[in-house]
């Protein structure tokens, strides 16, 4: 029985050892492959212009697709401060979330009536130009708490709003008195970007909807 017992801790053993050998022979034939690719890559001058461009792309692709998703939240922030300084009634209505109009009649309904307003603004009144000041991504807590106040209002599901970025835009009028600051409320709302929102303090409001 003791012969038995000695014989298969042996044969372990040389399992074992052999399992180890193995590993060593996969690591060092990995090994050798990579430095034999590397080397490769040092003499062979347009296969090493090749990986660089790879490499070049790859970094590209990265920041475009970083700037885009960064981009998709300015967008209808820049539609609506566009549509104000062209006096685009349409644009302007179009950059608020699809869900906040109870139907195409209601958002004929904003756009008519900024163009009443557009119609009746003094010259003196009237947008010439905008910046973007700066921007903040709002946290969870905000984005909480905005999207519950949505659901509230307009019957979106909160769940559906991901994130919110609040915008500072300046807008220059033809007259100076009439600049004004104003933060703007972008948020993603079903995988889609659009304004929710604006106010001329830092916090959320809903009461700029209403033209």
């Amino acid at each position: 029985m003791k012969k038995e017992e000695e014989k298969k801790a042996s044969e372990q053993i040389i399992n074992t050892e052999a399992a180890k050998a193995k590993v060593g022979e996969v690591a060092d034939a990995t090994k050798k492959g990579v430095n034999s690719f590397v080397d490769k890559v040092k003499s062979n001058k347009a296969l090493l212009a090749v990986c660089c461009a790879v490499c070049a792309l790859v970094v590209i692709c990265l920041f475009v697709l970083l700037l885009g998703a960064f981009n998709g939240a300015s967008k209808p922030v820049k539609n609506f401060s566009t549509g104000m300084v062209k006096q685009n009634a349409k644009k302007v209505c179009k950059s608020f979330a699809k869900d906040m109009f109870e139907d195409e009649d209601e958002l004929e309904e904003c756009i008519d009536g900024l163009e009443e307003t557009f119609d009746d603004m003094d010259s003196d009144e009237k947008i010439k130009s905008y910046k973007i000041e700066s921007k903040k991504k709002l946290d969870k807590d905000d984005v909480e708490e905005i999207a519950e106040k949505l659901e509230k209002a307009f019957d979106i599901d909160e769940k559906k709003v991901k994130k919110v970025v609040r915008y500072k835009v300046s807008f220059d009028a033809k007259g100076k008195d009439n600049d004004a600051d104003l933060y703007i409320f972008s948020a993603k709302i079903k995988g889609r970007w659009s304004i929710i929102g604006f106010s001329t303090s830092k916090n959320y409001s809903m009461s700029g909807f209403n033209f």
